[in-house]
C-alpha cells in the first residue's frame, strides 16, 4: 500500500517483505527451535493454523503483510514461538483497513462480513477484546482531564469541601511560601551583585512544592528537579545551608561541587537536585520497587516539569514504574515553559496528565495554584500508591512568574503581555491562599510583612557567614569519586598539592581550607596500583566448565547471599539470549530476577533507585552495542552518584554486557566500548579472560561499592579451556579488581591486552617463541582502575611493549596505557611501544578476520619491535 516513493524505516520483523511479494514460507513444524520474529509471522500468516485465510491467493500476501505488521514487537532475535493471536482472523479484521484508498481497501472491502469477539484480550498486552468494522483512528481528542480545583482564585472553598490539614498547619505552609519568596529576593540580588553566579527562582509555583511535601512521609524519598525551594524548607533545609550551598563553601554539603540551587538533604530522604533534565525520574522507580517488594509503607516521589516530560527518560520511566507496580509519584510541574520553549513546541497532546493511562497509570490533573487541592491529591495519590502497588502521575498546573535563571530574560519570549503576567501573579499560590486565611481571620498584612523582612534579613546574614568560610580543602576535588582513591587519584592528588604552592601567584590559595600549610608529605604506598586489599586466593574443588556456567554460578551464589540483590535486564528472566541466567528466576523468584521493558536508559536509572535503598542491583545490558542509551545514566548519572553527594547515594551497581568479536557480528553486536566509559570518572571496568577469571571477578564487581561495568566477551561463552582458566572453583570466591596477572613470563617482549584478546596474544606467544622470541603475556583483567605496576616491571624487563585491544587504535585504551608506560619507562624502551587494535572502521561482517587484531598481526609487531 506504501507508494515507492515512501520512506520505509523496518525492523527486523519485516525483512521478508519483498516489493513483488513474499515469498513462500515453511509450515511451523518444517521450523525448528526458536523462530525469528519473521520467521514466526511468515509460517502463521502462510498456513493454518489459527490464522484462517480468507480470500484466492492472490490476497493471500495482504493477509501476510497484516501478519508481519502484527509481529512487529520483535526487536532482538532469537525468540520463542508464540501465536500473536488466540483468535482466528477474519475479514472484519481487515476491514479495520479498510476505506482507505487503493488496493488494500479494495480488498478487505471485497472480503465478507464478519465479527469475533471475545471476553478475553485479543492479543496479550493490550485490552482490546472485539474486533470492529469502523475504520478509526483514536487521537486522544474524544477525552480531556478535569482540573481538580478546591479553592477557587478568590480564595473560597468549593461548596462542601472542609480544610484537609488543621488551621495551625496552614498558616506554616503560608509562612515557608513567604520565606520561599523573600530568600529568592535575596539571592537573586547576591547574583546580580555578583556574589553567586546564577539562581533559580520558585516565583509561582510555591504551592507546588509546599502543598506536595507537606502531603508527603518524611520517610518517602524525593527526587527533586530545581524549583522545589518550598519542598526542601519543609524537611528543614536552614537559610545557611542554603547559603552555603548557593556559595561553595566547606559548609556546603556537597563540599562546592554542584551548581546553585542543586541542594540536597540525604538524611531527610532527599536526593540531589538533577541538573541534566529529566535524568533523575527513570530512577525513582527503582527505589518504589524496592519499596513494593519489602512491603514498606513508602513512595518514591520524582518532580520534573513539562520540558523534562518530553525526554525519552520520563516516558520510559512511566513504563517501568507501571510495569513494576513501583510505589512511585510522579509529579510534575507544568508551568507553561521550558527556558523558552512554551507548551505549544514541547508537546501536542492533551498535556502530561494525558500520558500516564497510555501506561495504564491512575493520573490526574490538579490546580497547582491551589494548595488544598496540591495537598490533598498528593495525600490521595500517596495513599493509593502504597495501597494498590500502583505509580500516580499528578500534573500540577501553574505558571512561571519568573524568569528561567538569572540568565534567562522571558520577556523576549514571553506570550503574554505584561498586562497578562500581572494577572497571573495575581491568581497564584500566595495571593490565593493569603485571601482564604485572612477570610478565617488567621493572617494579615503586618503578620506576612514580619516574615517576610525576618526571612530576608536571615537570608542575607547567613550570605554574610557563608562569605566568610572559605573554600573545601583542595584535596576534596578528588575524594569521593570513589570509594577510596585510586593510585591514579592519589597520584593527581599529591601533584595538584605540590603544584599550586610552586606558582601560588596564579591560585586563589587564601580562599581555600590548607594552602596557607605546607603540602601534605605524599605517601607513596599509595600511588601502589596494587588492590589496597585483597580476598583470599580460591580454594577447594574445582570443575571443567564454561564461562556461561560460571558467570551463572557467580550470579547464584550473590543472589543466595544476599536476599538485597536483583538480577534484571531484557530477557534475563527465561535466561538470557546467551543463557547466563538459566534456572535463576525459578530458584530466587519473580521479585528479585525480572525481565526488563526494552529501554537501556531506564534499566539504569532503575539500578539507581534500587542501589540508594540499599540494594544490589545487577543489570544486563543484551550487547554491549546497545548499552549507548544508558550512557547519559551511567556517565552523568551512576558515575557521579557520589560525587555530588559528598560521599553518599548510588553505589553497588553491576552491569553485564556481552562485548567483542563473535565471528559473525558484524557492527551492532561486535563492539568494544570500554574506553568510551573508562574517560569518565566513577566507574570501576573488568573484562575477563576465561572461565575461572568470569566468576571470581563478577562475584567482587557485585559486591564492590562503586559501580562496575562488567563486559564479558561473548565468543568465549561456550569457548572450552584447557588447563587452570577452565578450572573453576565450585563453591564462592572473589579476585581482585585492579590487579593485572602475568599469564605468561618471558624476557623479549611484553604483550598486554584483555579478555577473548589475551588468547590471540597467547598464540601470537607460542609462534614467536618458535622463532627463539619470548614474550611475557599479561592480562590486564581490569581497564579502571588498571595496575599500571605490573606492566611497568614487565616493560623494565622486557624493553618492550605492544598492547593490543579489538576496539579502534585511536583513543583506544591502549593509548592511555602506552602514555604512562613511556612516561615510567622511558629510559628502559628498546622501541617504540606498539599498538595492535582494530582499525578505525566500524565493525565489518565480510571482513571480520582482517578487523580483529589476530595472533599473526601481533607476531608481525613482535617481530618488528625485536628489529628495532
Amino acid at each position: 500500500n506504501f507508494p515507492s516513493r515512501d520512506l520505509v524505516w523496518p525492523c527486523m520483523a519485516f525483512y521478508g517483505l519483498r516489493v513483488l511479494g513474499i515469498p513462500k514460507a515453511p509450515s511451523r513444524d518444517q521450523l525448528p527451535g526458536p523462530l525469528s520474529c519473521t520467521q514466526r509471522c511468515a509460517a502463521e500468516a502462510a498456513h493454518g493454523g489459527q490464522l484462517q485465510m480468507p480470500g484466492s491467493a492472490a490476497q493471500k500476501p495482504l493477509v501476510r503483510q497484516v501478519a508481519s505488521a502484527c509481529c512487529s514487537w520483535g526487536r532482538r532475535t532469537p525468540v520463542q514461538p508464540r501465536h500473536w493471536s488466540q483468535h482466528a482472523v477474519t475479514s472484519a479484521t481487515l476491514r479495520t483497513l479498510g476505506g482507505c484508498s487503493g488496493s488494500l481497501g479494495q480488498r478487505a472491502a471485497s472480503f465478507s462480513s464478519g465479527t469475533a469477539s471475545s471476553s478475553k484480550p485479543l492479543w496479550r498486552g493490550v485490552r482490546s477484546t472485539s474486533f470492529s468494522d469502523s475504520l478509526v483512528f483514536k487521537d486522544g481528542k474524544d477525552s480531556t482531564f478535569p482540573v481538580f480545583q478546591l479553592l477557587d482564585q478568590e480564595g473560597k472553598l468549593r461548596d462542601g469541601t472542609s480544610l484537609p490539614f488543621s488551621m495551625e498547619q496552614g498558616v506554616e505552609m503560608m509562612k515557608l511560601m513567604i520565606r520561599s519568596t523573600a530568600y529568592d529576593d535575596v539571592l537573586m540580588t547576591m547574583q546580580r551583585q555578583g556574589r553567586i553566579s546564577f539562581y533559580c527562582t520558585n516565583y509561582g509555583e510555591e504551592a507546588t512544592s509546599v502543598g506536595s511535601a507537606a502531603a508527603l512521609n518524611d520517610k518517602d524519598m524525593v527526587w527533586p528537579q530545581y524549583r522545589e525551594l518550598g519542598m526542601f524548607l519543609w524537611r528543614g533545609l536552614t537559610a545557611q545551608e542554603i547559603a552555603d550551598q548557593n556559595i561553595g563553601n566547606e559548609g556546603d554539603r556537597s563540599k562546592g561541587r554542584n551548581l546553585q540551587v542543586h541542594y540536597c538533604m540525604l538524611e531527610k530522604n532527599i536526593q540531589t537536585v538533577h541538573a541534566v533534565l529529566g535524568t533523575h525520574v527513570p530512577q525513582a522507580p527503582g527505589a518504589g520497587y524496592a519499596y513494593k517488594i519489602d512491603k514498606e509503607d513508602r513512595v518514591s516521589v520524582a518532580y520534573f516539569g513539562d520540558g523534562a516530560a518530553s525526554e525519552g527518560d520520563a516516558l520510559t520511566a512511566l513504563n517501568f514504574a507501571s510495569v513494576y507496580g513501583a510505589q512511585t509519584l510522579f509529579i510534575c510541574r507544568n508551568n507553561g515553559y521550558s527556558i523558552s520553549t512554551g507548551v505549544e513546541d514541547q508537546y501536542g497532546g492533551d498535556g502530561i496528565a494525558a500520558r500516564g493511562p497510555a501506561f495504564g497509570i491512575p493520573s490526574i490533573r490538579v490546580d497547582g495554584n491551589d494548595l488544598i487541592a496540591v495537598y490533598v491529591a498528593t495525600k490521595e495519590a500517596r495513599k493509593r500508591c502504597v495501597e494498590e502497588k500502583t505509580p500516580i502521575l499528578l500534573e500540577l498546573m501553574t505558571y512561571r512568574v519568573g524568569d528561567h535563571t538569572t540568565s534567562d530574560d522571558s520577556s523576549a519570549y514571553r506570550k503574554e503581555s505584561k498586562e497578562e503576567v500581572k494577572a497571573l501573579r495575581e491568581v497564584g499560590p500566595i495571593p490565593r491562599w493569603r485571601k482564604y486565611l485572612q477570610s478565617q481571620g488567621a493572617w494579615d498584612a503586618e503578620q506576612e510583612k514580619a516574615i517576610y523582612d525576618a526571612s530576608k534579613a536571615e537570608m542575607i546574614e547567613a550570605i554574610k557567614k557563608g562569605e566568610a568560610k572559605k573554600k573545601p580543602p583542595l584535596r576534596e576535588m578528588f575524594t569521593d569519586v570513589y570509594t577510596e582513591l585510586p593510585w591514579h587519584l592519589e597520584e593527581q592528588a599529591a601533584y595538584a598539592e605540590q603544584h599550586c604552592r610552586e606558582y601560588p601567584e596564579d591560585y586563589n590559595m587564601g580562599k581555600f581550607r590548607g594552602l596557607d600549610a605546607p603540602a601534605p608529605a605524599p605517601d607513596p604506598k599509595k600511588w601502589a596500583s596494587a588492590p589496597r586489599r585483597t580476598p583470599p586466593p580460591p580454594s577447594g574443588p574445582t570443575e571443567e566448565t564454561t564461562m556461561v556456567q560460571a558467570i551463572n554460578d557467580a550470579l547464584s551464589i550473590a543472589l543466595a547471599a544476599d536476599k538485597r540483590t536483583v538480577l534484571f535486564g531484557e530477557d534475563v528472566a527465561f535466561g538470557g539470549v546467551f543463557r547466563c541466567s538459566v534456572g535463576l528466576r525459578d530458584k530466587f523468584g519473580p521479585e528479585r530476577v525480572l525481565n526488563a521493558p526494552v529501554a537501556e536508559q531506564a534499566i539504569a536509572g532503575f539500578a539507581v533507585g534500587l542501589s540508594v535503598t540499599g540494594y544490589k542491583a545487577i543489570a544486563e545490558m543484551q550487547f554491549a552495542d546497545y548499552i549507548f542509551p544508558a550512557f547519559d545514566q551511567i556517565v552523568n548519572e551512576i558515575a557521579k552518584y557520589r560525587y555530588r553527594n559528598a560521599g553518599g547515594g548510588a553505589g553497588n551497581i553491576t552491569f553485564r554486557s556481552p562485548c567483542s568479536a563473535v565471528g559473525h557480528g558484524s557492527m551492532y553486536h561486535s563492539q568494544s566500548p570500554e574506553s568510551y566509559f573508562a574517560h569518565c570518572p566513577g566507574l570501576k571496568i573488568v573484562i575477563p579472560r576465561g572461565p575461572r577469571q568470569a566468576k571470581g571477578l563478577l562475584l567482587a564487581a557485585i559486591r564492590d561499592p562503586d559501580p562496575v561495568l562488567f563486559f564479558e566477551p561473548k565468543v568465549l561463552y561456550r569457548a572450552k579451556f584447557e588447563g587452570p582458566d577452565g578450572q573453576v572453583p565450585v563453591g564462592d570466591y572473589e579476585l581482585p579488581i585492579g590487579q593485572a596477572e602475568v599469564v605468561r613470563e618471558g624476557t623479549d617482549v611484553t604483550l598486554v591486552g584483555w579478555g577473548s584478546q589475551v588468547g590471540r596474544l597467547q598464540a601470537a606467544a607460542d609462534r614467536a617463541l618458535k622463532e627463539g622470541i619470548s614474550c611475557e603475556v599479561i592480562d590486564l583483567q581490569t581497564i579502571v582502575p588498571w595496575d599500571v605496576d605490573t606492566v611497568e616491571a614487565s616493560v623494565k624487563k622486557t624493553g618492550r611493549l605492544i598492547v593490543s585491544h579489538e576496539a579502534p587504535s585511536t583513543n583506544g585504551f591502549g593509548a592511555e596505557i602506552s602514555s604512562k608506560i613511556q612516561e615510567r619507562c622511558f629510559l628502559h624502551l628498546e622501541a617504540p611501544i606498539q599498538r595492535v587494535c582494530g582499525f578505525d572502521t566500524h565493525f565489518p561482517y565480510a571482513w571480520e578476520e582482517f578487523y580483529v587484531p589476530s595472533p599473526a598481526r601481533v607476531l608481525a609487531a613482535i617481530k618488528a619491535s625485536v628489529k628495532y
